[in-house]
């Protein structure tokens, strides 16, 4: 509860402003009763958004002093977070929806490891404050022998990050084994790539990571697994019961630096794929309660760039909605190519035209030849065809 403060008095003779008062924010997260872990999590958060926080906190001290009852904190943003539950702001958010709409993304993790988990919970917003890379969404389940398990989830936009993963994934480790809240525990670290994944790797990557330094970050021996999603196909999808990975399979690449005509074929091989499996993908489709229906609309619109209404975006309507951004990008690769051979042919002309004014000047070529060529370039071979 955040208690109505007083009205200001009124200033003393003489003082036509009275000063301005300056919180000592040390002094009042030393009296709240948070850990020294969120302590520095709202810290950071404050000092980060200093500018947009500061406005939004004056705000508020003003609404305070207006209102004439006690203002309630914690119902007030329950309230704000009822009022945009599917909200994204980045790529951790998309994790966090589905890892709370979709347990089959925990299954699925934990069916991996061979992990047979009866209890499962999601740590959202359990953050480490020692270092700026955040952890994107932390589970913490039971095994069937009771053991304590925590699963540690990143996804990552491009493969281009995987350079830095294994002493990201020590550091993360490291610092879980100085919270007290894992120790004891099993830890399973993983990370999910979108899009750059080289072909030759397995979807799913076990990777084993013992660096020769003697960095303490760095140290020991780690084994975590990394998830390829542009090797991902529509059979495993099907076979595995993992429709949260729709959005991000339509979105994905081969490689990053892969030819147009690489990028056609994956496509054209996608849009086969969900031809062939149509009633099955129709059948998982139509299996999907609205919540996680919605969560799928709000991933889509994030990493697809577009938005849909509930009543575009629907079971009946998915399927086809994911075949028209395929041909989407298919034509942008198109448009792609085709840009490209207009630049290339006009470089080639640049060259021609200065070969061909080089050779007027040495006296091989007189002056209206080099003309009458100069007109021929630029006239389009059909054209000339006419003449």
């Amino acid at each position: 509860m955040a208690k109505k403060t007083k009205s200001s008095q009124t200033p003393q003779q003489g003082n036509l402003i009275e000063p301005s008062v300056v919180i000592d924010f040390v002094r009042l997260f030393a009296e709240t009763d948070i850990s020294e872990n969120e302590q520095g999590i709202v810290k950071r958060r404050l000092l980060e958004n200093r500018e947009s926080f500061g406005k939004v906190l004056q705000q508020l001290v003003q609404w305070t002093e207006k209102e004439p009852k006690t203002i309630d904190i914690p119902s007030s943003l329950k309230q704000l977070e009822e009022a945009e539950p599917r909200q994204i702001r980045s790529f951790d958010s998309v994790a966090k929806i589905l890892s709370r709409d979709f347990p089959e993304l925990l299954g699925f993790i934990l069916e991996e490891y061979q992990v047979d988990a009866n209890q499962t919970r999601a740590l959202i917003g359990k953050e480490f404050v020692f270092i700026k890379r955040i952890a994107d969404v932390i589970f913490e389940a039971t095994d069937k022998n009771g053991h304590e398990v925590i699963i540690h989830l990143e996804f990552e936009r491009q493969y281009q990050s995987d350079e830095q993963m294994d002493k990201r994934k020590l550091e993360y480790r490291h610092l879980m084994e100085m919270d007290d809240d894992f120790e004891g525990k099993t830890v399973l670290c993983n990370v999910f790539y979108l899009r750059g994944s080289p072909a030759d790797k397995a979807v799913i990557e076990e990777r084993h990571v013992k660096l020769p330094t003697t960095d303490c970050r760095y140290s020991g021996e780690l084994k975590y697994k990394a998830y390829h999603l542009s090797l991902v196909t529509i059979d495993m999808i099907i076979d595995r019961q993992l429709p949260f990975l729709l959005p991000f399979v339509i979105e994905s690449e081969l490689q990053a630096d892969a030819s147009p005509q690489k990028a056609t074929r994956h496509i054209s091989s996608l849009k086969a794929q969900i031809d062939d499996h149509e009633a099955a993908l129709t059948k998982m489709i139509e299996s999907l309660t609205p919540a996680k229906l919605e969560s799928l609309r709000t991933t889509v619109e994030y990493l697809w760039g577009k938005s849909y209404s509930k009543k575009v975006f629907n079971q009946s309507t998915l399927l086809k909605l994911m075949k028209e951004r395929l041909n989407l990008r298919q034509d942008d690769i198109q448009l792609g190519i085709a840009a490209g051979r207009t630049e290339g042919r006009t470089e080639e002309r640049a060259e021609v035209k200065a070969l061909a004014k080089q050779m007027a000047q040495e006296g091989k070529m007189n002056q209206d030849i080099l003309a009458e060529f100069m007109r021929r370039l630029e006239t389009p071979y059909d054209k000339q065809k006419e003449r």
